[in-house]
């Protein structure tokens, strides 16, 4: 229920009436995933009011946009747009719109203890885990704030994506609609204004664009009878393989990072052309 109302209202926010509908797809689709990943979900604490959890959610969220803003070692002022823009979609009044900006300056802080904020927000929030979505759907704004998602980004958001207990694939599936509904946005505005060199055009499409279906199979080491089981299986052993987390923990350099993002963007963006090819 939850997943497809923030998916609806994200998605809108992204994309209008398009990004609402794919939006809210994903939510349901996040939805079923959560409950049925969750063998054994642990009820709320009787003191949870629905209050204290919205506040929570706001304080977490705010804290991770800040940590996640800093990833790449400086906030810039397009993420701080961001950020107010959002507490704008939330409708925060002027005392929660204060503490979001406390909380968005503390994530950014050296000493933000992220592992102790992502226990406490789990505690207040277990057993209800549609606020997952909505959540990460927040991080990804500020993350693609400047256009470019910088790996060390990338890297903390599959570290946060990871401790929260998302499925990776799922969170893949989110991120993958999300930049394609950025991309619909761009070619929706630039399509009202003048016409764009071809270059600014091609520069605004999602990354990574995989032309052919004999490209696809070929990033994932397949031929063109593999079946739908085996297509699945190389593109999470490959995922699994690449991931830029892997390298995130080892000290690895910018050039890696980046190396390694851009692979699993590839991996995805075949994966997604064979799938809408074969229809499954």
């Amino acid at each position: 229920m939850f997943g497809k109302l923030f998916g609806g209202t994200f998605g809108f926010m992204m994309g209008g009436p398009v990004g609402a509908l794919l939006g809210a797809a994903v939510g349901h689709n996040f939805d079923q995933a959560q409950s049925q990943g969750k063998r054994a979900t642990v009820p709320p604490e009787r003191g949870n009011s629905q209050e204290h959890i919205q506040d929570t959610f706001h304080s977490t969220a705010f804290q991770l946009m800040g940590h996640i803003a800093k990833a790449d070692g400086r906030v810039s002022d397009r993420e701080i747009a961001t950020a107010r823009a959002i507490m704008d979609r939330l409708r925060l009044n002027a005392g929660q719109r204060q503490a979001a900006i406390n909380d968005f300056t503390a994530g950014k802080q050296p000493d933000f203890d992220l592992d102790a904020m992502l226990k406490a927000f789990q505690r207040a929030c277990r057993g209800r885990p549609a606020f997952l979505q909505p959540l990460l759907e927040l991080l990804l704004n500020v993350a693609y704030a400047d256009d470019d998602l910088h790996p060390h980004t990338h890297a903390r958001l599959l570290y946060i994506t990871d401790r929260l207990g998302v499925h990776r694939l799922q969170f893949e599936a989110l991120h993958a609609l999300f930049r394609a509904q950025r991309w619909a946005q761009r070619q929706n505005q630039d399509g009202g204004g003048k016409t764009h060199d071809h270059r600014q055009t091609h520069d605004r499409r999602p990354t990574t664009a995989v032309g052919s279906l004999t490209q696809a199979y070929a990033v994932l080491g397949l031929q063109r009878e593999a079946s739908p089981d085996a297509i699945k299986l190389a593109y999470r052993r490959l995922l699994k393989q690449h991931h830029p987390d892997k390298l995130a923990g080892r000290n690895a350099s910018l050039a890696e990072l980046a190396r390694a993002t851009e692979k699993t963007r590839e991996l995805t963006a075949a994966y997604d052309r064979i799938r809408e090819a074969r229809g499954f």
